[in-house]
């Protein structure tokens, strides 16, 4: 057989040396492929380069901001539930105390001996988060009065004593200075003849002093009863607090000013605070308990209950801390280094586990959010790449046959055709992979990496078949008429196949979504239930492919009775939709898709932000108060932007109805004013009902038991309710939990609880009056009265939750992916028309035979291609806005809304509506570039197609 050539192949030979395709080298014949093929190759290159980096960067970015994290939600969290607290109570005391005038130095202060052996406990990888621990050790509650024993003012004034380290750190001196170790006695004749004490520095808020009418330099004497004897103290100075909210001052609200503290019988008194040195805890404890002479008292204080703050440093906090954080709190409950024999017992009290519980699960939210991105443009990133090289592939099906019948191998033939366009895809993702490592900080895994291995060998891979189909077709070449019979129904058979193959794995996807739902959002990764948005894209484009044919052929029959022939032609065209349109088709729909899939997350999150933090807030903008007077709420509804204001009395309650006890948020307000101020908001609610008989009536949230007998439990008074309304809506947001309220009128609670009074404003303003208020450094400034305590809003709460690391994650990874799925479709879109542009040239080259006028090609580009591109725009964008519905048992919203776990994910029509016009303005663009570049062809190309049409 040597010397022979096998039929239909063209070789010479020339001195023994075959000539023709079949003697070129694999090198030689990729660069001359890269040659000839260079605007597939540089699509090619670009798509793979995008999407390595896409999916490089996005696992980083979600590294850094995971790590971000930890310190985002303990930052948010209450100041008791992000630190550790430490408490050891008073010691008993079975004495008398016994005045005398000869001052001792008391008992020792634990706080060293207690510090050093909590961090033991935590370990030094703990101990290098945490921020400032502080100590500090508090009287009860006590009589201040002047050294003549009388009052500072007439209705009486209460106040603890506390023993505060760190004070200095966190005020600004008003007047004075901080109070140091005490230096002198004084004796309390006036008061307790024959009672001499050390005379204690103490310091109070600006506030408080103004109330009381206290200076600097006051001598003052604290009175404290129960058997206990009076402490001279002195007034070194006033301040006040650098920053009301840092966690320094939330453990006793007394130190930063006056505060309601309510009483055992179930009324409230109000009390402040002296704040005296770490140093003066033996002094305090002497002067007030003091011991019968020739009696010493070793341990704690009898009159101090001592505690220890471990607050962490949120801006230290990373995601591989979480471990030894939670190691370090078994140890607590466990650890024999805070036994403490023959002393008081040492209670520890925390809320990071369920902190950090919260951070894990807001982790695992995110992670379902990104994959749904991730996993959806990663397989409309793998579509395009594959049409592109698919297309690549038909352009050049001429060459094939001619290669193979000059004698190239299979092998030489996939080298020329595909090695030129497709490979370099394969080095263009590992410089767009290096590139993301270089720009985006972070950590990533040896699983994207592979992902970026399989995204990149997809041109490769599809070029390759769609190159070994051409070589069949062209050996297998029989026009017979059975021959042509037996390829359309294998064709037809395949398709059937094909489409029931997709529609079984779109609903085991969505199946196993919704049965999954709740293992997924527990953080069970599962990249089948994350493709079931786009496998539902793809049955909507089959069913696009299916039905679309019969009301095109309806419109073109009804243009044929028209006059004009192009809008007939490129209907009866659009609607003979063939093979090659397929992909691209299915590359639009799944883009559409994928685009309102986006969109509509986007919208429910940022819906669900503003109903959380209305529900959170109260109206627009809540003002809290020691107490609002009619004076607050006339300076209140005097500044700009304000459209009204009323005052409410807001706390928890409880509703108690048999043996049911249902917490609530009561608030206590005018009913119809109310209404009126939250009209149109999502807190919108209905009056009350007619008043009847001697219960309070009440409009109540969902899941509030009501009934007969019914009771609302408030500052431990059981107040009956009478006639209820229910409001569903009716709810409010309290530490990310989901309470019912209970809404009743003011005037009549306080009728029935003297001991009520408003200490909320609720404000309907402005954006800039909101703002304003908020941007206070100062809110007792927000009234004249001076009684503010802190100001919130609705745009304020929506700033925190936005700011988030997850949040700003989220957003960026929505918006990026917005931008990739718009380049994607607009490319596949273009793919579109390259496919259907060389028998659309051919049939306008036989139409100008006929008469066709010139510049007429345009439309019929526009018809034939517009309406398959409308309705795949539509079909896409409805699965795309029906995905969140599918998929909703594994998306959690809460930790970038602030909202309760798992708000409701509604389908949006603006989504669905917004992503199909925009397909349709790409499709426009992308049938303008393409007469572009059909205007600006080659001649040669010309004169081909004429010379094939």
């Amino acid at each position: 057989m040597s010397g022979r050539t096998a039929p239909g192949r063209h070789v010479t030979t020339r001195g023994g040396r075959a000539e023709g395709v079949a003697a070129l080298g694999a090198r030689a014949l990729a660069l001359r492929a890269l040659a000839t093929s260079r605007a597939p190759a540089v699509v090619l290159a670009l798509l793979a380069a995008l999407t390595a980096a896409y999916l490089v960067a996005t696992p980083r970015a979600v590294s850094v901001a995971t790590d971000d994290a930890v310190g985002d939600t303990v930052a948010a969290a209450r100041a008791q539930a992000r630190e550790v607290g430490v408490r050891a109570a008073a010691a008993p005391s079975y004495d008398v105390p016994s005045p005398s005038e000869t001052p001792g130095d008391g008992p020792a202060a634990p706080f060293t001996a207690v510090d050093e052996a909590v961090r033991s406990v935590l370990g030094p990888t703990v101990g290098r988060l945490l921020a400032d621990p502080t100590w500090a050790a508090q009287s009860g509650s006590t009589t201040l009065t002047r050294t003549d024993g009388t009052t500072l003012r007439p209705d009486g004034s209460r106040a603890v004593v506390r023993v505060q380290s760190g004070l200095d750190d966190h005020v600004r001196w008003t007047s004075g200075a901080a109070p140091g170790a005490p230096s002198g006695t004084r004796s309390l004749a006036p008061v307790l003849r024959g009672h001499v004490t050390a005379e204690v520095p103490v310091a109070l808020a600006d506030a408080t002093a103004r109330f009381w009418g206290v200076r600097t330099g006051d001598r003052l004497v604290v009175q404290p009863g129960d058997r206990l004897l009076p402490l001279a103290v002195v007034v070194t100075g006033t301040f006040d607090p650098v920053d009301p909210t840092d966690g320094f001052w939330q453990a006793e609200p007394r130190m930063t000013g006056l505060a309601r503290i309510a009483t055992p019988q179930g009324g409230v008194v109000t009390e402040g605070a002296v704040v005296a040195d770490a140093s003066s805890y033996g002094a305090v404890s002497d002067g007030m308990a003091r011991p019968v002479p020739g009696v010493v008292l070793a341990g704690d204080s009898t009159v101090l209950a001592a505690s220890w703050r471990y607050p962490l440093d949120a801006a230290r906090l990373r995601a591989a801390d979480v471990a030894p954080l939670r190691d370090a709190l078994v140890r607590l409950d466990t650890d024999s280094r805070l036994d403490r024999p023959g002393l008081s017992p040492l209670e520890v009290s925390t809320g990071l586990a369920s902190v950090l519980d919260d951070y894990e699960a807001s982790v695992r939210a995110t992670d379902v959010m990104t994959t749904f991105a991730t996993a959806g443009l990663t397989a409309l990133a793998v579509l395009v790449l594959a049409l592109t090289a698919v297309v690549a592939v038909a352009r050049r099906g001429p060459e094939v046959a001619l290669v193979r019948a000059r004698g190239g191998t299979v092998g030489q033939v996939v080298g020329q055709v595909v090695a030129g366009s497709a490979l370099p895809a394969l080095v263009a993702a590992g410089l767009g992979a290096v590139l993301a490592v270089l720009l985006v900080p972070g950590r990533l895994g040896i699983g994207s990496w592979l992902e970026v291995v399989a995204v990149s060998l997809v041109p490769v891979l599809a070029g390759s078949v769609a190159v070994l189909l051409r070589v069949g077709a062209v050996e297998r070449d029989d026009s017979s008429e059975e021959s042509v019979r037996r390829r359309r129904l294998v064709r037809a058979a395949r398709r059937v196949v094909a489409e029931l193959a997709v529609l079984a794995l779109a609903v085991a996807a969505v199946a196993t979504v919704r049965r999954r739902g709740a293992e997924i959002a527990a953080g069970t990764t599962d990249w089948w239930a994350a493709l079931a948005p786009d496998l539902a894209a793809a049955v909507a484009a089959l069913l696009v492919l299916r039905l679309l044919p019969a009301p095109l052929r309806a419109l073109a029959r009804f243009a044929s009775r028209r006059k004009g022939l192009v809008t007939f032609v490129g209907l009866a065209r659009a609607a003979r939709t063939g093979a090659s349109a397929t992909l691209p088709v299915l590359a639009v729909v799944v883009g559409a898709a994928m685009l309102a899939l986006l969109a509509s997350l986007t919208l429910a999150v940022q819906d669900q932000r503003e109903v959380s933090a209305q529900r959170q807030v109260g109206a627009d903008v809540r003002v809290d108060a020691v107490r609002v007077g009619d004076d607050d709420v006339r300076a209140l509804a005097a500044r700009p932007g304000v459209r009204g204001v009323v005052a409410a009395y807001v706390a928890d309650a409880t509703v108690s109805s048999g043996s049911r006890a249902t917490p609530v948020v009561l608030v206590a307000t005018d009913p119809g004013a109310y209404a009126d101020l939250v009209a149109g908001t999502p807190l919108a609610v209905q009056g009350p009902p007619a008043a009847s008989g001697q219960g309070l009536v009440a409009v109540v949230g969902p899941g509030v038991d009501a009934g007969d007998g019914a009771e609302v439990v408030v500052r431990g008074e059981r107040i009956p309710l009478g006639r209820t309304v229910v409001d569903p809506g009716l709810v409010r947001l309290e530490a990310g939990r989901q309470v019912p309220a209970v809404l009743v009128p003011l005037d009549r609670l306080t009728a029935l609880a003297p001991a009520v009074t408003p200490q909320t404003a609720f404000v309907a303003a402005d954006a800039s009056a909101a703002r304003a208020l908020t941007a206070l450094r100062d809110p007792g400034a927000a009234t004249p009265s001076g009684r503010v305590g802190a100001v919130d809003s609705v745009l304020a709460a929506q700033d925190r939750v936005a700011d988030r690391a997850l949040s700003r994650l989220v957003a960026l990874t929505y918006s990026v992916g917005a931008v990739l799925a718009g380049v994607l479709t607009l490319l596949a879109l273009a793919l579109l028309l390259v496919a259907t542009r060389p028998d659309r040239a051919a049939l306008v080259v036989r139409l100008r035979t006929m008469g066709l006028p010139h510049g007429l090609e345009r439309r019929l580009a526009w018809t034939e291609v517009l309406p398959v591109v409308a309705v795949a725009a539509l079909a896409g964008a409805a699965a795309g806005a029906l995905a969140p519905a599918l998929v909703g048992p594994a998306v959690d919203l809460a930790p970038f809304t602030g909202s309760a776990p798992f708000p409701p994910v509604d389908p949006s029509l603006p989504a669905a509506a917004g992503a199909a016009l925009l397909v349709l303005v790409l499709g426009a663009l992308a049938l303008v570039l393409d007469a572009a570049a059909a205007s600006r062809g080659h001649l040669a190309d010309h004169l081909r197609t004429g010379d094939t049409a």
